[in-house]
C-alpha cells in the first residue's frame, strides 16, 4: 500500500531540491580572477593625455558645426545622460539620411578594440574623425572643418594651450576627442566593491545572479573581464525586421557596405554586421560584444536597438537567441526561472559605477 507523504515533508523535500539546484555565489576572490577592476586607460605616446587637450576634446565633442550644415555634434548620438547612446533604436542621421544600427554606448571606450559594431576602428584616435566624414552621420569635410575653427578664437586659444601654438588640422581635432572620449571612464560599482570584499555591496537578488551570470546563464562566457566584453564578433540571430523592413535604412546598409568594398553589397538584404569590414561570410551577421558596465543606461540594446530594456534582453538569452543561419552555437536555451531572470537584471544593475575623476596636473 502507497504511503502519503505529510504536506509539511513534501514542502521540505521541495525546498532542499531548490536548495540543491541554487548556484553558489562566487567568492570576491573569484570574481575578481573572471572579471577584475579596470585598470590606467592605456595612452598612445603620440596622444598624451593632459587637462588642455581635453577641454579642447570636449567642446568639439559638443559642437554642432562639426556636421556640414551645423544640425548634429557627437553629443546628439551619444548622450551624457543616457549612458553615452541614445534612447532610440538607431542613431540620429544626417537630415535626408537614414541611419542603420544604434549608437553604440562611449562608457569606456578608450578599453574597447576594436572600435564600433563592426569592428571597422582600431584606434579610438583615428575612429574620432569618422563620423565626421561619413555621409550618414556629419557629412562633413575635415579640412573645411578645421578652416572653420580657425576662423572662431575660442578655438585658436583652445588649440594653442593643448598643443602649444595655433594651427588646427584634422589630427589634432581627432586627438582632441579621442582625449576626452578617454576621460568616460565609470568603475566603483557595487561590482568593484564586492571585488574588494565588500560583500554586502551586492544584496541578495544581486548576489544570485552574479552567481547566474557566471554559472548557469554562462554570460562570463562572452561578457568577462574588467570591461566585461571579449572584444570578439557574434551572431546572436537579433531581430531586424524593422530595419530591413525600412527602405531607407535597407539603402543605407547598401551604402555603407559598397564604400567599404564588400562584394554582395548590391544583393544584401540584412545588416552583414562584421562580414562588412573582414569580407569574410562567415562573419555575416556578427557584431561586437559591448561592454556592459552602467548598461541599465543605455535602452534600447544590441546592435540595432531591438530590445528595449534589460528584461527584454534577458528574456531573449533565456529563449536561445533569435533565428538565424549563422548564430552563434553559444546560444541556446538556458531555462532560467522569472526569478532567476529578475535576479541577472538586478546584477546587471549593480554593474553601474562614476566616472573617474581625472588627475590634474
Amino acid at each position: 500500500m502507497s504511503r502519503r507523504l505529510p504536506l509539511l515533508s513534501l514542502a521540505l523535500l521541495t525546498m532542499a531540491a531548490t536548495v540543491a539546484i541554487a548556484q553558489p555565489i562566487p567568492t570576491p576572490e573569484q570574481v575578481r580572477q573572471a572579471i577584475g577592476h579596470l585598470g590606467p586607460v592605456l595612452v598612445p605616446e603620440s596622444n598624451p593625455l593632459t587637462p588642455a587637450k581635453v577641454e579642447l576634446g570636449e567642446k568639439l565633442f559638443n559642437d554642432n558645426r562639426l556636421s556640414g550644415d551645423g544640425s548634429l555634434s557627437c553629443r546628439n548620438c551619444h548622450l551624457p545622460d543616457h549612458g553615452f547612446a541614445v534612447p532610440a533604436q538607431v542613431g540620429p542621421a544626417y537630415p535626408s539620411q537614414s541611419e542603420r544600427r544604434n549608437s553604440p554606448t562611449l562608457i569606456n571606450v578608450a578599453y574597447n578594440l576594436p572600435l564600433i559594431w563592426d569592428g571597422r576602428a582600431g584606434s579610438l584616435d583615428k575612429q574620432a574623425l569618422g563620423p565626421i566624414q561619413n555621409i550618414l552621420h556629419q557629412n562633413n569635410n575635415l579640412d573645411l572643418l578645421a578652416e572653420r575653427l580657425k576662423t572662431d578664437p575660442d578655438y585658436v586659444d583652445l588649440f594653442t594651450r593643448a598643443y602649444g601654438d595655433q594651427t588646427v588640422t584634422a589630427e589634432r581635432i581627432g586627438n582632441a576627442l579621442s582625449s576626452y572620449e578617454r576621460t568616460l571612464v565609470f568603475d566603483d560599482s557595487p561590482l568593484d566593491r564586492y571585488m574588494d570584499g565588500d560583500t554586502t555591496a551586492l544584496h541578495e537578488s544581486q548576489q544570485r545572479g552574479l552567481a547566474l551570470f557566471m554559472g548557469k546563464a554562462n554570460c562570463i562566457a562572452c561578457h568577462r573581464g574588467p570591461n566585461l566584453t571579449d572584444n570578439a564578433f557574434h551572431n546572436l540571430g537579433v531581430p531586424d525586421e524593422h530595419i530591413v523592413d525600412d527602405p531607407a535604412i535597407l539603402a543605407s546598409i547598401r551604402f555603407d557596405a559598397k564604400r567599404t568594398g564588400l562584394e554582395n553589397w548590391a544583393s544584401l538584404e540584412e545588416d552583414p554586421g562584421r562580414e562588412q569590414i573582414s569580407h569574410d561570410p562567415a562573419d555575416r551577421g556578427k557584431f561586437r560584444t559591448m561592454g556592459l558596465r552602467n548598461i541599465e543606461q543605455s535602452s534600447p540594446y544590441m546592435h540595432n536597438g531591438a530590445l528595449a530594456s534589460l528584461e527584454e534582453v534577458v528574456a531573449f538569452y533565456n529563449r536561445g537567441g533569435g533565428q538565424h543561419p549563422n548564430r552563434s552555437p553559444l546560444m541556446k536555451p538556458l531555462e532560467l526561472s522569472e526569478q532567476d531572470m529578475q535576479d541577472l537584471v538586478a546584477f546587471m544593475k549593480a554593474l553601474t559605477g562614476v566616472q573617474r575623476q581625472m588627475p590634474s596636473r
